[in-house]
């Protein structure tokens, strides 16, 4: 006895099944039913979840001679999520200074002071997790909008050092873009943007 089918095609199969990742991309898999010769309309019905991709589904034949095309779909959540990480750096500079000094009753001599001050330093870093489109340039990624913080561990000092000399670094600390991760979903990409402290010794 022959089947027969009711309902209209392309078909939405039951058990469409979403999850999202830590980076904000939701992903939608599922299945379609569709006559031969709908294949179109079938990828504008998978199309209505997300952006298709693999943009080339896989198609089979049923028994019942439909296709059945199974897809991933993707969409931007919008959501943005991030951690704080951590680094240990060490910092140094070497310093000289000539001074007129005089021993005893002799008449004062130039006296030539080498010293080094090493300053080992903890820093915030910070990973951003988000949605970008395929298409957006990595080099226009924004700054993580959190504040890092820094803290000196210990300062070292070698060498032969005047009275008055250094005894510290001069430091200026600025926020940039360390690290760029990106993973591609079609239409998409999952970003992660590491965001650190650069220090400058003056």
């Amino acid at each position: 006895m022959p089947t027969t089918l009711l309902g209209t095609f392309p078909a939405l199969l039951p058990g469409t099944t979403s999850s999202v990742s830590r980076n904000g991309l939701k992903k939608t898999t599922g299945s379609i039913l569709f006559k031969p010769g709908q294949e179109s309309q079938a990828m504008t019905l998978a199309s209505s979840q997300g952006s298709v991709f693999p943009v080339d589904p896989q198609v089979r034949t049923t028994d019942l001679g439909l296709m059945d095309m199974s897809f991933d779909a993707y969409t931007d959540t919008g959501a943005v999520t991030g951690v704080f990480g951590t680094e240990v750096i060490n910092l140094s500079k070497s310093f000289q200074s000539v001074i007129m000094q005089a021993t005893g009753s002799a008449d004062p001599v130039p006296v030539t002071y080498n010293w080094t001050i090493t300053e080992v330093w903890i820093l915030d870093s910070y990973t951003n997790f988000k949605v970008i489109t395929a298409a957006t340039s990595s080099v226009f990624l924004p700054f993580a909008p959190n504040l890092l913080s820094k803290r000196m561990l210990k300062r070292i000092e070698t060498g032969r050092r005047p009275v008055g000399g250094e005894n510290n670094l001069t430091i200026s600390w600025q926020n940039f873009v360390s690290g760029v991760t990106r993973r591609n979903f079609g239409t998409f990409d999952e970003v992660d943007i590491i965001t650190a402290l650069e220090p400058t010794i003056s």
